[in-house]
């Protein structure tokens, strides 16, 4: 880089830029193939533990592969074909909620006249697509075997990657007593530290979604399952997931019973997200993870924009592990440099 110092400041900054501007329009064109290669490998660094405890047991690592693949795939099928029973329901209830809604807006019309806004329901409901639904159930419909396959193909290696993940680990313990020590184990570290937050966040999510599941079937709302596994699924979005994963049981509470129980549930989804988030997570994490709520949030918009909501997901480990990687080349680089001067 002795080529690059010497050039305006500025100029540098521009072109680190645009650099960067083509990677990420890059990382963002091959986002369907870099998804299934990151979940993959967030997969492994999670499962590795449970198949070397496998392996201890003297059973074959490629036999306990397969094994914990065979039960992850079962439980995506069992999980789509819930689902898919319950579109028929989901595309009636789109079609019920424009005259479930004018019933329900009447209240808040009359409210509204009291302030002096006149709305009659008529023209609120210009502003809900009721047709949203019936479109987004059968497009889940059509995409269910590409679905399958992207899980196929994701499966397939993750296979590969257990069986050679010790492989790495040796590469990268014998880097990191080499030249440049400080980059590999931070992300020996960044890598455990990524480990205990997904499966906390996993086991959060799992515990979520059956509290959700239970709640619903005792009140009676239909799709209880479904807003149990939306629950799991935003849990991993960072400082908005379980609030997004709230407003469908929410609405649909509004719709089949009153306003009184829909804000009990909203409230009960705001105390489920401070016990999760706020008391459980950082029991079981500790501060692992140094990053504020305003550094996850713009983690979370950054790679949801880049990757989609894969990335929305891995948006934290992602930007983690990137954070230790830096420091420690950062730090590496001063650390040079002062050994140069002083020499």
């Amino acid at each position: 880089m002795s080529w690059f110092t010497p050039w305006p400041q500025l100029s540098r900054v521009l072109i680190l830029l645009a650099c960067l501007t083509l990677i990420l329009f890059g990382l963002h064109l091959s986002s369907h193939l870099i998804n299934q290669v990151l979940l993959a490998m967030l997969l492994s660094i999670m499962l590795d533990p449970l198949v070397s405890w496998f392996e201890h047991k003297r059973i074959p690592r490629i036999l306990s592969s397969l094994l914990i693949i065979s039960v992850l795939l079962l439980i995506i099928v069992v999980t789509i074909i819930k689902l898919t029973v319950l579109t028929p329901d989901l595309i009636l209830l789109s079609r019920q909620t424009p005259l479930l809604l004018t019933a329900r807006l009447q209240e808040v019309t009359q409210a509204l006249d009291h302030i002096g806004i006149a709305l009659a329901p008529d023209e609120m409901l210009a502003f809900v697509d009721a047709g949203a639904i019936v479109r987004w159930a059968t497009a889940f419909l059509t995409q269910i075997p590409g679905v399958l396959s992207w899980w196929v193909m994701v499966f397939l290696m993750l296979l590969f990657m257990l069986y050679e993940l010790p492989l790495l680990k040796n590469a990268l313990h014998k880097r990191a007593q080499g030249d440049s020590p400080a980059i590999y184990l931070a992300l020996q570290e960044g890598i455990q530290s990524v480990i205990v937050y997904a499966r906390v966040k996993t086991l959060t999510g799992i515990f979520g979604g059956l509290i959700v599941w239970g709640g619903a079937q005792l009140l009676g709302l239909k799709f209880a399952f479904f807003w149990g596994v939306l629950m799991f699924v935003f849990n991993y979005v960072p400082v908005l997931g379980s609030f997004m994963a709230a407003i469908p049981p929410v609405v649909q509470s509004y719709l089949a019973f009153d306003l009184e129980i829909a804000l009990v549930i909203a409230g009960f989804f705001v105390v489920l997200n401070l016990t999760l988030s706020s008391v459980l997570e950082p029991l079981m994490v500790g501060k692992r993870l140094d990053m504020s709520l305003t550094s996850q949030l713009l983690a979370f918009l950054f790679w949801q924009a880049v990757l989609g909501i894969t990335g929305a997901i891995l948006a934290i480990p992602l930007t983690y592990l990137i954070k230790k990687v830096l420091l420690a080349s950062f730090r590496q680089q001063q650390d040079s440099a002062l050994s140069n001067s002083g020499q």
